[in-house]
């Protein structure tokens, strides 16, 4: 992944920052603050344009110091009504450290609390996409990207523009004609910008591009800037309409089936962006995979670009920064930070985990290659070959972690069977026929049981039965940190254990989800076998005596997740049958989605590191938010994917 450019920062003598690269300050020297209020607050007309809308997004280009993203979000916690949410896009190309951020917003008191909780949850630069939540149902997306880049991938419709990259003399790559093309595809008819620009060059792309541009009154010593709207005509464009996101009409009643950790992230996630739901389960909250009494928090790692390992590196980075954000006291009761050790299994694991560590795929301080030779005196013990180490990840409680997410979100101890759609209502039914709910929008997130409905019959999701085994106080010696080989080895602070999981494809209800003595041998001779300093303590333990604990997690063939809109399988297939003969450019319809439903799972053994973003990524989809994840990495976890496979491959 190439490495995200720094700004290198020149601070002048008055402690203002100024951009080395493009030889230009970040903001007036007259008055930043003011200049930001006078060009993108009231040019805008802000906070009249968003007064009574339930929804306000607002997209800028060039997020520098983040000076404009505070002065708005000051604004917003001062004049917003209740049941409101904001939603802030930004595109940095050269994002600054916490620290030069820290020190340049230090000249502006009167932002310092908004600024304390920037910095509080500003991501180390890295290359991709970082939503960040902040308080009175506020969403920073921070993209830090090329703009062009950014902007062609993002999926959102935007009320406002602030644009805002440096003077287009000295960057023009942010005043581009494709970059206008792609602020008007993000526009509808009456979104607004404002720009410190009064540049020729600037006002006729615009311009070209359908927005009414006009010349009003600039800041300071500027004596003209621009401002304007959307006219149109909108030029609708749709690559791939199979994967395109059904219209948003944020629903009053969402149901949630399944009270694991996807379908708990899926409500909290809802809430937050001022939407209720119910979860429907009948044995309360992780009564599945998510009710293991320990549960790893480690990154996916993959040594390619593709969509797949860049996704699970941003649900990674999404978790951890979700993690850290929490008070101590919060963040003390559901997570342990010990650190996890990923041993290679062979020579060739090894050499991947060099080439891993050599890309530099995470941002400094998450990732450490320990090689073979430094083992003993890292971990203790010797394997002969490298592995990795994974500072920020630890060992979740999985208990702990779903109580703080459901929060005040409602329960409904049932199980739903059967889904009915009438005239745009879902009813949800029992398996005696009857009606236990109602809802708008429903969100299938139960696991196994997801593909049980006559909706979702046509998914390629399988159960896998896992059993872990429960190590007795002081059986086995204590390791710090959590140890990765196949299995996993996590030791808890009372000196007991758990290690795991076995592996078996099997069928939803072929037999009672019971550990069994089979089960605990295999758990000890795997880790016996990647651990052998631990051999001996495990031979002397005897597994029929052993607890444990059992559970069915699913998982697809790509073991990518699936999160979004549910589609109409049979409807899919006829729209784009000419798949089938290779034609991508026919005149393909829009994507036919069963109205309401959406689909969430496939988790398998990774769903504590993926649930949170998935969630934010479906509940936007919901809400009519900006997506979290760029255009291909939600066509990566889109659940047509299946079915548009099956077409290109022309099977039937």
């Amino acid at each position: 992944m190439k490495k995200i450019p720094s700004p290198e920062i020149i601070w002048r003598a008055d402690g203002s920052p100024e951009s080395k690269q493009f030889s230009d300050i970040y903001f007036s020297v007259e008055d930043g603050l003011a200049e930001t209020r006078h060009v993108f607050h009231a040019a805008n007309k802000l906070p009249e344009a968003w007064r009574g809308v339930s929804q306000f997004t607002i997209a800028e280009t060039g997020f520098g110091t983040g000076l404009n993203f505070l002065a708005t979000l000051a604004l917003w916690q001062e004049t917003r009504q209740p049941g409101q949410s904001l939603n802030y896009v930004s595109v940095e190309g050269f994002p600054l450290s916490r620290a030069d951020l820290g020190r340049a917003l230090a000249g502006w008191p009167e932002l310092a609390p908004v600024a304390a909780q920037l910095l509080a949850r500003y991501p180390a630069p890295h290359r991709g996409t970082h939503q960040i939540a902040f308080p009175h149902q506020v969403t920073l997306t921070l993209i830090e990207d090329d703009v062009l880049a950014a902007l062609k991938h993002l999926d959102a419709e935007i009320d406002t523009w602030f644009l805002d990259g440096f003077s287009p003399s000295t960057n023009p790559d942010m005043w581009s004609p494709a970059l206008f093309k792609q602020i008007a595809r993000l526009s509808h008819t009456g979104t607004h910008f404002a720009t410190f620009t009064a540049a020729g060059a600037v006002r006729r792309g615009l311009a070209a591009e359908g927005f009414d541009v006009q010349k009003v009154p600039g800041f300071g010593r500027k004596r003209e800037m621009l401002a304007g709207h959307f006219i149109g005509p909108k030029k609708e464009t749709a690559d791939a309409p199979w994967y395109q996101r059904p219209k948003s009409h944020r629903p009053s009643d969402i149901a949630v089936i399944g009270a694991g950790v996807a379908g708990v992230s899926a409500a909290a996630a809802l809430s937050r962006l001022g939407l209720r739901a119910t979860l429907y389960e009948e044995a309360g909250v992780g009564a599945g995979a998510s009710g293991n009494p320990a549960a790893l928090f480690m990154p996916r790692m993959a040594v390619d670009e593709s969509a797949e390992g860049r996704f699970h590196l941003a649900a990674y980075l999404h978790m951890e920064r979700w993690l850290t954000s929490l008070d101590e006291t919060s963040r003390s009761a559901l997570f342990r930070p010990c650190g996890v050790l990923q041993i290679a299994t062979n020579r060739a694991e090894g050499k991947r985990f060099e080439k891993i560590a050599a890309r530099e795929l995470l941002p400094p301080g998450h990732l450490q290659l320990i090689r073979a030779e430094d083992i003993m005196s890292f971990a203790g013990f010797d394997t002969g070959l490298p592995a990795l180490f994974f500072p920020k990840s630890g060992v979740l409680t999985p208990s702990a972690l779903l109580d703080f997410l459901k929060d005040d979100v409602d329960l409904h101890l049932a199980s739903v069977a059967e889904l009915i759609c009438e005239d745009q209502k879902w009813s949800l039914m029992d398996k005696g026929g009857r009606q236990i709910g109602q809802a708008d929008t429903v969100i299938l997130a139960n696991g196994p049981g997801l593909g049980g409905f006559a909706q979702t019959d046509w998914l390629p999701q399988e159960p896998v039965r896992g059993q872990i085994s429960f190590l007795p106080k002081g059986q086995v010696q204590s390791q710090c940190p959590a140890i990765v080989a196949g299995h996993y080895l996590i030791c808890h602070p009372d000196g007991s254990g758990l290690t795991g999981a076995t592996y078996e494809l099997g069928d939803i209800a072929s037999e009672p989800l019971a550990p069994t003595a089979t089960g605990h041998a295999q758990n000890l001779e795997a880790l016996a076998t990647a651990l052998p300093s631990l051999a001996a303590a495990l031979q002397k333990l005897d597994a029929s005596t052993l607890a444990g604990r059992v559970a069915l997690r699913a998982q697809v063939p790509d073991r990518v997740p699936f999160a979004g809109p549910a589609p109409d399988a049979a409807a899919y297939r006829q729209a784009y049958d000419r798949l089938r003969h290779g034609d991508r450019f026919a005149a393909y319809p829009p994507a036919p989605y069963l109205p309401g439903l959406y689909l969430f799972g496939g988790l398998g053994a990774r769903g504590f590191a993926t649930s949170l973003l998935l969630a934010e990524h479906i509940a936007a989809q919901i809400a009519g938010a900006p997506l979290p994840l760029p255009q291909d990495l939600g066509e990566a976890v889109h659940p047509a994917r299946f079915i548009i496979r099956s077409l290109r491959k022309n099977l039937k």
